[in-house]
């Protein structure tokens, strides 16, 4: 009998992504594949790509050319994802020759020519992300994913509950809802309310885990969405609206449609309903035209704000579009000083948002034992791998036994920069 096949998986780049290649490792283990953790021992070395910004596009690379070290006699190399969207698989042939094979994205489309409901976890398995879209229907003026990703389109709503049916099966306890745009769920299906009706439909699963959804693009968020959100079961108060600006010049020149004032207002209002819902956003700093004033007004408009969590890109002037031509540049060296500033700034926030929550009760996902008396997991108000995460400290004594992938009661004990410490509560 033939030995089985190893593959050695490396996924690169953002949530969507990593759906894709799970599907994709899943595709081939049924069809008799092996997963090695040893790249030394793999008959295929994978590499999923991102190419979203330079600094991708140079980690991807790098990677194929790292593994491309461990191929034996008869391994192949084989490259997929944003990589080969982005350039081409002529290009890349020419560029990269250690590798055998390129996919695009999606490349269980290229094998078998359908999308499997099927995953293989690269992460935990008692979180799992729920791709509801594909592409993009905005033409932000730095972005590269429409070229990457096409045109926005929607997976049907009967399709997502049966793919989230799956998954709550496997024992999934966190469904994180992804996509370019998750507020346009639905538009290209005739749908005005489509985010909500499959939030509604999500719900009503009868298993026991929570929703949480990311990329809800300012544009097309209103008042009644996020209220709406906080009153739909399982549904968690949290919500990532990624404005990449504050100053209207700057967002005028980011083809990005709304206003400051349309940010703060939403943010109040949810608040207002609920003191403890969790905003997490995204900001770009040194985009062209991006002066001191400029730059100031942002970082008064944190101040105002209060996100709960904010990630900080130094702009990169990305081959193709329209931002690259843009002027005056701002020098790289004052991008990147102003990114560290941003976080800075934006690290006291964080901790005093957290300090408020001290005293508080709160819902934990526990993904893994730390210690026989420590377990760590993810409160509501933290997505996986982007926000911080909660130290759970039992009793010495503790008469029950808390595993992995329950979700459980606490109460938040104490706060430290982006993390916090809990105890379970009855």
């Amino acid at each position: 009998m033939d030995k089985p096949l190893k593959i050695f998986p490396v996924s690169l780049g953002c949530p969507k992504n990593r759906v894709d290649f799970e599907k994709t490792l899943a595709l081939l283990k049924n069809e008799g594949y092996e997963i090695t953790l040893d790249p030394s021992l793999a008959d295929v070395l994978w590499v999923n790509t991102c190419a979203f910004i330079k600094p991708a596009v140079q980690e991807s690379i790098d990677t194929i050319l790292e593994l491309s070290d461990f191929k034996k006699d008869g391994a192949k190399l084989v490259v997929s994802g944003c990589l080969t969207a982005r350039y081409g698989k002529e290009k890349l042939k020419e560029l990269l020759p250690e590798v055998d094979e390129f996919f695009g994205i999606e490349p269980y489309k290229e094998i078998e020519k359908f999308e499997p409901k099927d995953r293989v976890f690269t992460e935990s398995p008692f979180y799992a992300y729920l791709k509801v879209s594909e592409g993009c229907a905005h033409r932000c003026s730095y972005c590269t994913i429409p070229k990457i990703r096409g045109p926005f389109r929607s997976k049907p709503l009967p399709q997502l509950v049966e793919e989230a049916t799956y998954l709550l099966k496997l024992g999934v306890k966190e469904l994180i809802l992804v996509g370019q745009d998750t507020t346009l769920y639905g538009r290209d299906l005739g749908e005005r309310d489509g985010l909500l009706k499959l939030l509604y439909s999500l719900s009503e699963l009868p298993f026991e885990f929570r929703i949480r959804v990311l990329y809800l693009h300012p544009q097309h968020v209103d008042e009644n969405l996020l209220l709406s959100m906080l009153s739909i079961p399982k549904v968690l108060p949290y919500f990532e609206l990624p404005i990449q600006h504050a100053h209207p010049k700057i967002l005028k020149a980011m083809n990005r449609a709304y206003s400051p004032e349309k940010i703060l207002k939403l943010i109040s209002s949810v608040r207002q309903a609920n003191p403890r819902a969790t905003f997490r956003s995204t900001v770009i700093v040194g985009f062209p035209g991006e002066g001191d004033e400029e730059f100031s007004f942002l970082l008064e408009f944190l101040k105002e704000a209060e996100f709960d969590y904010l990630g900080a890109f130094p702009f990169y002037p990305e081959e193709g579009t329209l931002a690259e031509k843009l002027k005056p540049r701002v020098p790289a060296k004052e991008r990147i000083r102003r990114r560290k500033e941003v976080l800075m700034f934006q690290q006291a926030i964080t901790k005093k948002r957290l300090e408020a929550r001290v005293g508080t009760l709160d819902e934990v996902l526990i993904l893994e034992e730390e210690s026989p008396n420590k377990l760590k997991g993810l409160a509501s108000f933290q997505a996986p791998e982007i926000d911080g995460q909660t130290l759970v400290k039992l009793p010495r004594k503790a008469k029950e036994t808390l595993l992995p992938g329950d979700l459980i009661k606490v109460r938040i004990t104490k706060a430290k920069v982006y993390d916090v410490e809990a105890r379970p509560e009855k």
